[in-house]
């Protein structure tokens, strides 16, 4: 894993990322020089490559290319065990990289005979990022593990499964109890068994670790570190339920500059702004489609909690029967919930219900990426049986997030604690590669119709 600003990356997503860059800008160089039927392909390829447009629509080319893998989610291999759902995501790639490409080709190629020798290219393209995907993660992944040792802590078996071991090239070596570690002899199982790294996951460490040994460990070359780092590294997320306030006290993290604040509020005003003038005709589609099914307002408006916890009003279309609580007390929104009508359904699962939200984003009061706004009354039940659950509040809530791309809708007490973990490294870790990390698997989100209700 690398570390790009703030926020943790696998290097084998990256390296395969930058040889499908490569290819994809290849491949429209390729397209110009072909095209120019009156030199040699050598020359062609220079004098091309020399052309600032072209050179600039080849690398823009070449980023939207991997933009519509990233969103089509082909850089998590976890679908590529799902043939049928590989091939959709697949094909719906092609099809953005067709339609990137076209209007790449009308905006900046010169005008020539052969002006579908383009398309013929792209699908070249495809063969040889399939060609290179296949070997570059056979390579990749053969004799690259990093063996793992964990120390102290049973509870690390359980949610070790929530981390793509296979992905990020790890080997559990063994797991072992505080109770194991009393009569364990570590210096002999490490001249017994291939060890690159320890990880300690001991809350209580007095009279139970071997400190001496594992400092020799270190300095001869072993990395150590604290369970709390290896699975926010690993996981993107903070485990709550195993970490103590120093790890949030004294590690890295939880800045938040002026010039970062002043650059993500310019950037959430013009983003809203241009969303908002570009789904006008969705606003009057959605409104009509709401105010027809149903009798009652159109949008709805719901007090959530900002930041510091400063509350706010936040503005939807309306996607439940009017007076959905009428006569009871606030209710999670369940799987399958009765109040939700048909059209509710539809804009909640596509995301359409909260593009009023962008109101709120010019308002000042959200962001378009942050943890999500909750309502008072769940806030303090949260807040008094989760820890640090009040520390999500130190930024503006947001349209989308980290923890809403990554976990499920929340209906419980549960739910809220797995998306904390999510909403922590979020706020520890925010950046705006991060938020445009965020939005980008959004779109995604939203493409494929996952996680709302």
């Amino acid at each position: 894993m690398i570390r790009i600003f703030n926020h943790y990356v696998s290097l084998t997503i990256l390296f395969i990322a930058f040889g499908d860059f490569l290819i994809l800008t290849g491949t429209f160089l390729g397209i110009q020089a072909i095209g120019d039927s009156s030199q040699s392909l050598s020359r062609s390829i220079g004098s091309i490559a020399g052309t600032p447009s072209i050179l600039l629509a080849s690398l823009i080319t070449g980023a939207l290319g991997i933009l519509s893998l990233f969103i089509s989610g082909l850089y998590d291999f976890t679908h590529f065990t799902d043939s049928k759902e590989f091939k959709i995501r697949l094909a719906v790639a092609i099809i953005m990289i067709f339609f990137f490409t076209e209007m790449i080709h009308i905006l900046f190629s010169p005008p020539h005979p052969k002006k579908y020798l383009h398309i013929i290219a792209v699908f070249i393209s495809i063969v040889i990022l399939a060609i290179w995907r296949t070997a570059a993660v056979n390579f990749r992944f053969k004799g690259s593990t990093e063996k793992v040792l964990f120390l102290g802590n049973a509870h690390i078996a359980k949610i070790l499964s929530e981390i793509n071991l296979q992905r990020n090239n790890i080997a559990v070596v063994r797991i072992l109890s505080q109770e194991e570690l009393a009569d364990f002899d570590l210096a002999d199982f490490i001249s017994k068994n291939t060890v690159h790294r320890i990880v300690v996951a001991m809350n209580d460490r007095r009279g139970k670790l071997d400190i001496p040994r594992l400092l020799h460990c270190k300095m001869s070359g072993i990395k150590v570190c604290e369970w709390g780092t290896f699975y926010e590294i690993h996981a993107n997320k903070i485990d709550i339920m195993s970490i103590n306030p120093s790890f949030l006290i004294f590690g890295e993290g939880f800045r938040q500059p002026k010039v970062l604040r002043l650059i993500k509020r310019v950037l959430d005003s013009l983003m809203a702004l241009v969303v908002l003038i570009l789904t006008i005709p969705l606003f009057i589609i959605v409104a009509i489609a709401v105010k027809l099914e149903s009798p009652g307002p159109i949008f709805y408006s719901q007090e959530r909690v900002g930041r510091y916890n400063k509350p706010f009003h936040i503005y939807k279309f309306r996607s439940m029967v009017t007076d959905a609580e009428k006569g009871n007390s606030p209710v999670w929104a369940k799987k399958n919930d009765s109040r939700i009508t048909r059209v509710g359904q539809f804009i909640r699962k596509t995301r359409l219900d909260e593009l009023p939200q962008l109101l709120n984003i010019l308002k000042g009061e959200m962001s378009f990426v942050g943890p999500r706004p909750e309502r008072p009354v769940f806030v303090k039940e949260l807040e008094e049986k989760i820890p640090f659950y009040s520390q999500r509040h130190i930024v503006k809530p947001g349209l989308t997030g980290w923890a809403q791309i990554r976990y499920e809708y929340g209906a419980s007490i549960e739910d809220a604690l797995k998306k904390l973990e999510y909403d922590l490294y979020y706020v520890k870790n925010m950046s705006i590669f991060l938020d445009i990390m965020t939005i980008m698997e959004t779109v995604h989100v939203v493409l494929f119709r996952k996680g709302s209700r």
